[in-house]
């Protein structure tokens, strides 16, 4: 038990840098679908490049 708690200590910041790669990629793309979209959360605007 003790190895799997040290392992997800040792992981989590690398998991963490990955999502937040991705919602900075995903706020600063645009989408080329045209179907139903929900609106954008406003917690999202703090990744996004430009305001």
């Amino acid at each position: 038990m003790k190895k799997i708690k040290n392992l997800i200590r040792k992981i989590s910041p690398a998991i963490i840098a990955c999502f937040t790669l991705a919602l900075s990629i995903n706020a600063n793309s645009s989408t080329c679908f045209f179907m139903y979209q929900p609106k954008v959360p406003a917690k999202l605007d703090k990744f996004k490049k430009i305001k």
